[in-house]
């Protein structure tokens, strides 16, 4: 069995999806299989995969005849065909270091009871350059993972993207699909506390993997419809029923995003209406977000 298993889920990256495999398999640790899934892609992704079919760090080649409506259903399909010990979804419009599987490999096998490992990423534009500078400061932090849950994920998604995380495959838990399936943009979050709730959480401040921006911003758009909040606040909820989470761990935070979303993305009143019932049964949430309120009145 490989150590890992390397799952690249794609749809319409065929731009990208040269560079994306050519770097798993250039990778310095190379106990693994890789995976490769397309979701009914328009472009020529197709043609790109079947290049790679009959290389021997290839297990799967596999092309959804419908569109699957969600990235998310193609991780879990991925993960179903796994026979590695541990994860790495590699989306097929990122790239990563030679070195990214052995650092994290080395890492997480000082940590028996990990059930997530990620490094930092830097953040590149469509040509590949560099948006700004990532910390490299080569730390390395453990995490209980219900203090990562408290200290990380309670009020945003600290991790930036799942390109630069790898995970035990024993951790995932197919029960709560239905949970995350369904988002268009908190799905990750969410699947990492489901994730951090089985271990330990292991945090390397390297930039290993490069993390690709599109031109069109899609998530911008969803900020101006209130839709990475109102799903958040799902994440939000789940965390209080089953980590353990208590209002002094996440009101503050909450209230002032609130704030500073409803402000900068100018919700519609609707949104604001919906925002607004979905806060209702957070008292604390809607205390910060006044006091918010009052002290811009005030400046």
């Amino acid at each position: 069995m490989p150590a890992v298993s390397v799952i690249v889920p794609n749809y319409n990256h065929s731009l990208f999806l040269q560079q994306r495999i050519e770097s798993i398999l250039a990778q310095s640790f190379q106990d693994f299989e890789l995976i490769l899934l397309d979701d009914c892609s328009t472009d020529n992704s197709r043609e790109v995969m079947e290049s790679f079919r009959y290389n021997p760090r290839v297990s799967h080649v596999v092309f959804n005849e419908v569109n699957g409506g969600s990235p998310f259903k193609q991780w879990d399909k991925g993960i179903i065909l796994a026979k590695g010990e541990w994860i790495w979804m590699a989306e097929s419009d990122d790239w990563a270091e030679p070195i990214f599987l052995e650092r994290m490999m080395e890492e997480v096998k000082k940590v028996p009871d990990c059930s997530l490992a990620y490094a930092n990423t830097w953040w590149v534009d469509e040509k590949g350059y560099k948006l700004w500078e990532t910390p490299d400061s080569d730390k390395v932090t453990v995490y209980a993972g219900k203090d990562y849950i408290k200290q990380r994920l309670s009020v945003c998604n600290s991790i930036a993207n799942v390109s630069e995380c790898i995970f035990r495959r024993d951790k995932y838990r197919p029960a709560e699909n239905g949970r995350y399936e369904w988002m268009r943009l908190c799905g990750d979050w969410f699947f990492y506390v489901l994730l951090a709730e089985q271990g330990c959480v292991v945090e390397v401040e390297q930039p290993l993997s490069y993390y690709r921006q599109h031109g069109h911003n899609v998530s911008e758009a969803s900020e101006h419809k209130g839709l990475t909040f109102l799903e958040g606040a799902d994440v939000l909820e789940y965390m209080i029923d089953h980590c353990g989470l208590e209002s002094s761990d996440f009101a503050k935070g909450w209230g002032g995003m609130w704030f500073k979303y409803e402000r900068q993305y100018m919700f519609a009143p609707e949104v604001s209406a919906k925002v607004k019932q979905r806060m209702s049964i957070h008292p604390d949430i809607n205390r910060w977000y006044r006091l918010y309120q009052i002290k811009s009145w005030l400046k």
